[in-house]
């Protein structure tokens, strides 16, 4: 039924191309018509991939890792793109499974990865390239004496909470003095939708450590072994999203990664910044460091941050800024303009003073960074000019967002300090924040609602984009798109300083009639018209809480269509 429907298409398309062949300009429009109304029986059928995950999500650095697709792979050879390109894929012949191979140099974390075939592809998904020994998690494993024995001093568990009222227990080895370390990474980067709550029990039953949210949602808890002995860490969660179920909760999605570590982890450096084009020497802070790895010089790079990995249980990123960063003293330094600095807040009650110069009408913005960096501290920024009036003080930037932002217009020429502290007085060692100060400058957020888009053989593709103006930006923007195959045209368009376009303008993708089949990566390019600094429009990933600059595009092939026999009409 299939080969007689396609049969009775193209034998009617055909004697259509040959009535337009003898139409001159006009046959454009006829040849669209053949292919967008009459072909599209053709491949309506034509499925993307829709791949919702991987298990597991992720495989140990220099390793080949057999993993689990869940969802469909769609129709047609599925194919992977990763950022970074380091990975390699091969699928199943029922493409059901993936084998990825991991290279000794592969960039420990997270990399992204985008499935597509000549119908579409998937939103970004997660995959994680780890440091040490990598095993599953094995039911059953609810109770004590059920608990999965792992081996240390390292071992990742690749897990899922896969039903309400799970519990996972798995039973680790100690010696007196050590110091073990449990993390888990399963909301923040895997975006399963869980709340974990780790626990350590001893012999008895007795719950001796516990955390809960220590990175976002995602549990982290550190323990000095009082005597050898057997011990077990035990996880459960609950909806990171809440609900009005109390009890514990569980589901395919609720995928985890477990390390667990008697060896070096890193909590965070100082300066926990740093500007890639002068490298830095940084002091490390964790714990089971050794005498070696407590510094380190970071040298120069290009990435967005540089991860520190050798030795290491789980890698530590150390992120990238555009100014001086330096880490406070007990000489303190005047703050410049622009620059970062990192400080700790090391005891209950203090409060850190930093001292800047400023002239009068200055516009600055201060940002103390803490929450988003997994620091404890909750920081509460104030700025005072030098007979003590307060300029700005300031909390959480958002419910979101439990850092603090203050943005403030310098009264007069002269010195002026900005603090930072704890809002419960609470400090330790673990109770880092970077403060910085730049300039207020106006800038604006161009943002997309998807990332992944297709270009069909019947109609344009037109893509909003969005225009966040903010701190007063009221530049015109010009919009383009680069990176489209040949045969594939997008006007750019312009988001003026008001009016309907200056929140939002639409893009408009069409074909020529020489457009071929194209799967590949675009990017949306804004500039203002008289800054010129460019920026890429950006769009949500699904189950994640970061952005991506990623975008995708398909552009789907007309079917083929046989050419006619030649008749003598045709002559």
């Amino acid at each position: 039924m299939v080969f007689f429907e396609k049969t009775i298409y193209r034998r009617l398309a055909s004697s259509l191309r040959r009535v337009a062949s003898h139409m001159g300009t006009a046959s454009v429009l006829l040849r669209g018509l053949i292919a967008g109304v009459l072909l599209s029986p053709l491949i309506a059928g034509a499925e993307p991939p829709k791949i919702e995950r991987l298990f597991p999500p992720g495989g140990q650095r220099g390793t080949v890792v057999e993993t689990k697709v869940t969802g469909k792979p769609g129709d047609g050879t599925v194919q992977v793109w990763s950022d970074p390109a380091q990975l390699s894929f091969a699928f199943s012949e029922k493409q059901d499974a993936v084998t990825v191979t991991i290279p000794d140099n592969a960039t420990p974390g997270l990399h992204w990865l985008r499935f597509y075939n000549q119908h579409g592809a998937t939103d970004l998904k997660p995959f994680v390239v780890g440091l040490v020994d990598e095993v599953a998690e094995t039911e059953p494993n609810n109770k004590r004496d059920e608990a999965q024995a792992v081996q240390l001093p390292h071992v990742t568990v690749n897990g899922v909470l896969e039903k309400a009222g799970e519990v996972d227990t798995f039973a680790v080895s100690l010696k007196a003095g050590q110091t073990l370390v449990v993390s888990m990474l399963a909301n923040r980067e895997l975006g399963s939708p869980m709340d974990a709550v780790l626990q350590l029990l001893d012999r008895s039953g007795t719950v001796v450590a516990q955390n809960d949210d220590d990175h976002g949602f995602d549990p982290q808890l550190v323990f000095e072994t009082p005597a050898d002995g057997t011990y077990f860490v035990r996880t459960f969660a609950f909806p990171s999203a809440p609900n009005s179920t109390i009890r514990l909760a569980g589901a395919a999605t609720y995928v985890y990664r477990l390390t667990m570590t008697t060896g070096p982890v890193i909590d965070h450096t100082v300066p926990a910044v740093v500007n890639p084009g002068n490298g830095a020497d940084v002091s490390i802070h964790g714990w089971n460091l050794t005498e070696g790895q407590k510094s380190f010089h970071i040298p120069t790079f290009q990435q967005t941050s540089f991860v520190l990995s050798e030795g290491l249980a789980l890698p530590a990123s150390v992120p990238a800024v555009d100014h001086v960063s330096t880490a406070e003293s007990n000489d303190p330094q005047p703050l410049q303009i622009p620059s970062s600095v990192t400080g700790v807040i090391a005891m209950g009650g203090e409060t850190d003073t930093h001292r800047f110069s400023a002239t009068k009408g200055q516009k600055l913005t201060f940002r103390a960074d803490a929450r988003s960096m997994f620091s404890p501290l909750d920081p509460v920024l104030k700025v005072t000019a030098e007979d003590g009036k307060v300029l700005k003080e300031a909390d959480d930037v958002s419910r979101g967002d439990l850092d603090s932002l203050a943005q403030v217009t310098i009264p007069a020429d002269g010195v002026y300090t900005a603090t930072v502290t704890d809002r419960f007085n609470a400090g330790g060692a673990r109770f880092v924040y970077v403060l910085s100060c730049t300039e207020t400058t106006t800038t604006f957020k161009p943002t997309l609602k998807g990332n992944a888009f297709v270009l069909t053989v019947d109609k344009p593709l037109e893509i909003p984009v969005t225009m966040a103006r903010e701190k007063g930006f009221t530049e015109k923007i010009a919009v383009t798109i680069e990176g489209l195959p040949e045969g594939i045209v997008c006007e750019p368009v312009h988001s003026e300083k008001d009016g309907d376009s200056a929140k939002e303008v639409t893009l408009k993708i069409i074909r020529s009639e020489t457009a071929v089949a194209f799967s590949g990566p675009i990017a949306v390019v804004c500039t203002p018209e008289d800054s010129k600094q460019p920026l890429t429009a950006a769009s949500p990933i699904q189950n994640s809480q970061v952005t991506s600059s990623s975008i995708w595009l398909t552009v789907i092939a007309p079917p083929e269509i046989e050419p006619p026999a030649e008749s003598k009409d045709d002559a």
